[in-house]
């Protein structure tokens, strides 16, 4: 197939999936901060019910492509990130902070501004920017100094990258992980949560996670790329096949506005996602009579939206990836960095929730 076809392909796989997606999350009111709020402040199981029957949906999806020989998942970035352990855990704890401040993640605020919230707007114009500086602007600098240019943090990721997983075989964690889950979601049963709406939502999200990895890894993938007669994967930001992560596409979004008369700048996958997913909310938000235009309401939700904003922009590159990239498609392929990154990012988020109960007493 002409690789021209083939690129078109991509894009219109990755908009219908995003906007499928998007209509799903603002259905469902998928959001990571509200998963850890709801548990930590009202002990609520109903949104983390919702996630994990996402992320089995994707995991399960992802090792039948896997085992079917359809995509390759350790050629994906977040099975090929080494010596970074400092990054994923003071990224993740960044960014957690950073979300809450925002009231939302990169996904959640994408999610709202298709809803008609500009407070999400700014959060994401900010974040983007953030996120520019510190792949290859002035905040880069601070960035490789403090997580990964030193001594001390040199002989940390050493001891980490020596130790790998502690002797755990992930190809025997991830299993027992699925299981405890089912088992999980079957006693919460118990407790009335809103198990078939969550069950629907979860099967939809997470089969649109696995279409993104056949799509980039499959549909995208040339073994000999006619120009340099070399393997690639099409129209990926990272050169890699992709599932679904915002924090990258936002900043690429950004740049290609920009900078549009450069040549080497292209729409890629992850960023025609973005937009499927700002569409999907949007439609989901109109045809339920949701969509409401809404501002910031007081000087210091702007000033925490601020900081809030660039804490996540940084804090998602140091990371190399945000709630949903790492939470969903870095977990449903199995990378054990993931785990480090999410389990960072919600121990920053209850230190944000903590900074705020504080503030308001």
């Amino acid at each position: 197939m002409d690789t021209a076809w083939t690129e078109l392909t991509i894009l219109l796989c990755g908009l219908l999936l995003g906007i499928v997606f998007g209509f799903a999350c603002q259905r469902s009111r998928f959001c990571f901060l509200g998963i850890v709020s709801d548990l930590y402040i009202y002990r609520n199981l109903s949104r983390l019910s919702l996630y994990l029957f996402t992320l089995i949906t994707a995991a399960i999806g992802v090792q039948v492509l896997a085992g079917a020989g359809s995509i390759n998942p350790a050629d994906s970035a977040y099975m090929n990130i080494s010596n970074k352990t400092m990054s994923s855990v003071f990224g993740g704890l960044l960014f957690g902070i950073g979300m809450t401040f925002c009231s939302g993640c990169t996904t959640s605020n994408l999610i709202k501004f298709g809803g008609g919230d500009l407070k999400s707007l700014i959060v994401l114009t900010l974040s983007g920017i953030a996120a520019i500086s510190t792949m290859r602007g002035s905040l880069s600098s601070i960035r490789i100094q403090l997580f990964e240019d030193n001594f001390l943090v040199r002989k940390i990721n050493y001891f980490f990258e020596y130790k790998g997983t502690f002797g755990i075989d992930m190809e025997w964690l991830w299993p027992i992980f699925l299981l405890a889950s089912l088992a999980f979601l079957l006693l919460s049963k118990l407790k009335n949560l809103e198990i078939r709406k969550n069950v629907i939502w979860g099967l939809v999200m997470g089969t649109c996670i696995v279409g993104a990895w056949f799509v980039s890894g499959n549909l995208g993938f040339l073994a000999e790329h006619p120009d340099t007669l070399e393997s690639k994967y099409m129209l990926t930001d990272s050169g890699k096949p992709e599932s679904f992560s915002f924090i990258g596409p936002l900043a690429y979004s950004l740049e290609f506005f920009l900078y549009q008369s450069d040549s080497s700048k292209f729409i890629s996958f992850g960023m025609i996602v973005l937009f499927g997913l700002l569409l999907g909310s949007y439609l989901s938000a109109r045809l339920q009579k949701r969509f409401k235009l809404e501002f910031f309401t007081t000087k210091n939700d702007f000033i925490y939206c601020v900081i809030g904003s660039t804490l996540m922009g940084f804090g998602g590159v140091t990371a190399s990836g945000c709630t949903l990239g790492h939470g969903l498609s870095g977990l449903s392929i199995g990378s054990f960095d993931s785990i480090i990154v999410v389990g960072s990012i919600a121990t920053g988020v209850v230190l944000g929730i903590r900074h705020m109960e504080n503030k308001v007493a």
